[in-house]
């Protein structure tokens, strides 16, 4: 049995077949932990049809991976959640890591899940740091009760697997390229017990939070009278977006998806209100 090593990060694409910004930033990040712990290679896996191998290779490489583990089948057309955990985890078991680092999306969190379950390990949920503790073991840090406080948690079982908010780490990039290993699994579309059979994206009044570079918030006091009705008058003026608080989505003013804070989403705009 091979001794766990290095850090496992998945790598969530969209229809397109880009890379979800999260991965750079979790990339990122296991570069600073890998100087931590010594001797760590970081490994990414990307599950998709036929993709530009060299440009994701080199995408990924810039930011730290030192390999890239391309699972591409044409009958994979968009995600699937009866191939993907599946082929993810069963890299996992191939090259065992040390950590296991997924973007908490609503995606990210089924893979995780699913994984966790199948290598009968520990996963620690939508954190917002990561470190490495006392024996070399995956510190994460997440928000509980509400938000209202952090807990420090320490991974005792193999491999130390977490899922990570967006937006909390800043993307680096290095001099760096990586190498590709391609995997091939068994696709019986007879087992294919799930199909999608049509997308619609959600029309939201708001921007998209996530890449928002201007946010306008509002809290527990602008539900009233015509709080909200203002702030959403000044984000069209100044082309931004609007958020609230748990509160505000609680209230029925916001919708869950423009919900912010410790039990919401982590933004990083460049302004404010």
């Amino acid at each position: 049995k091979m001794e766990p090593n290095g850090i496992l990060i998945y790598a969530q694409t969209n229809e397109q077949g880009n890379i979800h910004p999260v991965v750079f930033e979790l990339l990122s990040k296991a570069s600073e932990l890998k100087e931590k712990i010594w001797n760590q290679r970081i490994m990414v896996c990307i599950i998709g049809p036929r993709m530009n191998y060299e440009k994701i290779i080199y995408e990924l490489g810039k930011y730290g991976a030192d390999e890239v583990v391309i699972i591409s089948d044409n009958r994979i057309t968009g995600y699937n959640c009866n191939y993907f955990p599946k082929f993810f985890a069963e890299i996992a078991k191939k090259y065992p890591p040390r950590i296991i680092l997924i973007g908490a999306t609503v995606q990210g969190k089924e893979v995780a899940s699913y994984t966790a379950t199948k290598l009968d390990t520990g996963l620690t949920a939508d954190c917002t740091n990561l470190d490495i503790g006392e024996n070399n073991l995956l510190l994460s840090t997440r928000p509980t009760f509400g938000g209202q406080l952090t807990a420090d948690i320490l991974c005792s079982t193999f491999p130390q697997m977490a899922t990570v908010q967006e937006n909390v780490f800043k993307e680096k990039e290095i001099e760096h390229t990586a190498t590709a290993i391609f995997s091939w699994f068994d696709i019986n579309e007879e087992e294919n017990k799930i199909k999608i059979i049509k997308s619609t994206k959600k029309e939201t009044k708001s921007k998209d939070l996530s890449s928002a570079k201007i946010i306008v918030a509002g809290g527990k006091g602008a539900c009233k009278d015509n709080g909200f009705a203002l702030i959403y008058q000044l984000a069209q003026k100044m082309k931004a977006a609007v958020t609230g608080s748990r509160e505000a989505f609680e209230l029925g003013y916001i919708t869950k998806s423009q919900q912010i804070g410790q039990t919401g989403k982590t933004v990083a705009p460049e302004l404010y209100i």
